[in-house]
């Protein structure tokens, strides 16, 4: 089994793992659906363009990607880990989290990877993906020839505390690949 976890650097990881638990916060969020499938659509472009085959949307994946892009929202937080309260520890990896989802049952063989991105007060499946093709890891994610599947959260929040408290208003977006036998 396989598991990829994209980051955009490692200085960024470091910040965001010591930022410590989310903030508590009123926001409101509001999923993004049209940005979802637009997301896809571009990814898949993408791969065209490499010669690569389209990714499929699973109700799995797109489950897992949705429950991360909610958290990251309601919780105040962005990055590849989940927000597990009521968990020991608070935090829970990417590669244990997306266990929850994806593969299902019956498969011998799986391996998935993520890419977040956000923008304040928005940011369209374009710059999403561009921004992603501009970082050498979150590109390698999008132009993985075994990936099959793919799921896309996206959430629009407003009022936004902990991370985003310097904005009124952010959307995140949230990709997960994967590849199952």
């Amino acid at each position: 089994m396989r598991i990829r976890i994209s980051v955009v650097a490692a200085a960024a990881a470091f910040v965001l793992a010591a930022a410590g638990p989310p903030a508590a916060g009123a926001a409101t969020i509001a999923g993004r659906p049209t940005l979802e499938a637009r997301v896809v659509h571009r990814i898949n472009l993408v791969r065209e363009a490499h010669g690569l085959h389209r990714v499929r949307v699973v109700a799995r994946l797109s489950g897992a990607a949705h429950r991360h892009a909610g958290s990251m929202g309601a919780a105040a937080y962005f990055r590849h880990g989940l927000f597990t309260p009521k968990r020991d520890p608070d935090w829970t990896s990417f590669g244990r989290w997306i266990r929850w989802f994806y593969p299902g049952p019956g498969y011998s063989s799986w391996s998935a990877g993520e890419n977040l991105a956000w923008g304040a007060p928005g940011i369209g499946a374009r710059e999403t993906v561009a921004r992603w093709m501009a970082s050498p890891m979150h590109r390698a994610n999008v132009l993985e020839p075994s990936w099959r599947n793919v799921g896309v959260g996206a959430v629009h929040v407003t009022a936004p505390t902990g991370y985003w408290r310097d904005w009124d208003s952010v959307t995140i977006v949230v990709a997960d690949f994967g590849r199952r036998s």
